[in-house]
């Protein structure tokens, strides 16, 4: 049977996403997404789920358009549920009609779901309605790129009454300003830039017709143009309002060093506390699935033990391709090392037989030798890169296991421009500190990074705070549990107190 796309509204940040969008989101198998949307909306996808980054930018694209067309396609007909994930609408120039159109003509069921687009979130964001009674009665939404190609359009746009809003036009501010007055506009009629709105650098510049191409400098893309009169309205949000997570004045400042999934999860808990989380993905998982034993000798194992939800996932996916029925493991028990792991496999609808009270490699270990008999088999799936105390621990208890790896981490280039959260400033500039989430990680940010002397190092774990303190001499503190909710515990101590 064929699954279903849902091609999904995003909204201008995480809490403009629609509920129906936001559930389409939860139940998903594949997630396609975009640069340019809030990423912390990727951890409300299911574990286990496949995340595929299609993002398009000026003069960068990662997919071209055919090749988003032919991926839906080919997830649907594998029988997933897929959410095509889009910024702002999925149709104000987000193209998200021509993949509805690929989709009919393949024959495969997709919904649209809408979005709160830019055109209204951003103005409205910044204090500018784009409709106000006795100023504009309605508003004219517009593209950038085909700015100067007729100058019918321009007469056209001149003679309007109403808000002219222009998206994906800051490179031609100039050329729009031009044709607009040479059509008849105002020099003096209000303008406003709305640079990267909902992230931490947004900004709001001010001006006229006349200087708009100068004001559209000084800001940074993507950025909405506000042309009327209403641009020279300024609404004042309530007092206290953090619309767009953007930290209050004087937030302390952390820089979150790991995986994607990583980073992404501990930036969305920090900023909840009011803390500046700047994501700095420097390192990816990469699946080592044919380790995995055959279904004949999985099921002669008595214990599974998995550290992390990499390793869930990567073990539910593939006895997931290899169809195997999961009954065949009925009599297998299964350890965690926390509950995000257990987390994880409660979206398959297995549950952890044993999750230790502390959440470290060495209280999993502790558990398993005082649970495990003498002639139980143990199979542990896991990083290459795994803490060797928990099989040194049933080494010493004579307990036989089998350690599997199941998937590596290598390093890549810190995807920034994904990470919409960091603020462009260099990875080692005045963060108050610096949170490590695995060995990995921490070779992965010395590689072409300097651990700064004004930042405080703190480790998921012992095993990565020793891989810190052999690269680089420095001593880094450690949460309760090896977890993100031990790093926000940690952290609330810590700004309560005068040091980590």
């Amino acid at each position: 049977m064929n699954g279903k796309v849902w091609i999904v509204g995003a909204g201008s940040e995480a809490g403009l996403i629609t509920v129906k969008g936001l559930e389409a989101v939860r139940r998903a198998q594949v997630v396609v997404y975009d640069d340019l949307l809030d990423h912390t909306l990727l951890e409300q996808a299911p574990a286990g789920c496949e995340l595929i980054c299609v993002g398009k930018r000026k003069n960068s694209h990662k997919k071209e358009q055919e090749d988003i067309h032919a991926l839906l396609i080919d997830r649907a007909r594998k029988g997933l549920r897929v959410v095509r994930l889009k910024g702002g609408d999925p149709t104000v120039f987000g193209r998200g009609g021509e993949e509805a159109l690929a989709l009919q003509e393949a024959g495969l069921p997709y919904e649209m779901v809408p979005g709160v687009s830019t055109c209204i979130s951003a103005p409205e964001h910044f204090g500018i309605p784009v409709t106000h009674r006795g100023m504009a009665s309605s508003f004219t939404v517009v593209t950038g790129h085909g700015a100067g190609k007729t100058e019918e359009s321009f007469t056209a746009l001149a003679g309007l009454k109403g808000t002219l809003v222009v998206l994906m036009g800051h490179s031609k501010a100039g050329e729009i300003a031009k044709g607009l007055m040479k059509a008849g506009m105002d020099p003096e009629t209000p303008a406003s830039v709305l640079s990267r709105a909902y992230m931490p650098d947004e900004k709001r510049v001010d001006g006229t017709l006349g200087n708009l191409a100068n004001i559209a400098e000084k800001v940074q893309a993507p950025a909405v143009i506000v042309i009327g009169k209403t641009a020279a309205i300024h609404l004042k949000p309530p007092a206290g309002d953090l619309a767009g997570g953007k930290p209050p004045a004087g937030a302390p400042t952390a820089l979150i060093v790991g995986t994607r999934s990583f980073t992404r999860k501990v930036a969305a808990a920090l900023r909840k506390d009011g803390i500046d989380a700047r994501e700095f993905p420097c390192i990816e998982v990469i699946s080592q699935r044919e380790e995995i034993p055959g279904e004949q000798e999985l099921t002669e194992y008595d214990w599974l033990v998995f550290t992390s939800a990499n390793g869930v996932r990567i073990f539910l996916e593939e006895i997931d391709r290899r169809r195997m029925d999961i009954r065949a493991l009925a009599q297998v028990k299964i350890a965690c090392i926390g509950p995000g792991t257990a987390a994880a496999l409660e979206e398959a609808r297995l549950y952890a037989d044993l999750v230790p009270e502390v959440y470290t490699t060495e209280a999993l270990a502790d558990t398993l030798v005082r649970n495990v008999r003498k002639d139980e088999k143990v199979l542990i799936l896991r990083a290459a890169e795994g803490n060797p105390l928990l099989t040194n621990k049933l080494e010493n208890e004579k307990i036989l296991y089998k350690d599997c790896a199941v998937y590596r981490t290598q390093y890549i280039k810190p995807d920034l421009q994904g990470a919409l959260s960091f603020d462009r400033q260099a990875a080692d500039s005045a963060c108050d500190l610096v949170i490590f989430g695995s060995a990995g990680g921490v070779r992965a940010y010395l590689k072409n990074n300097e651990l700064s002397d004004d930042m405080q190092p703190l480790c998921i774990g012992a095993l990565t705070a020793a891989e810190l303190e052999k690269l680089t001499g420095r001593k880094a503190a450690t949460p309760d549990t090896c977890s993100v909710e031990g790093i926000r515990q940690y952290l609330k101590k810590w700004r309560t107190s005068d040091s980590v």
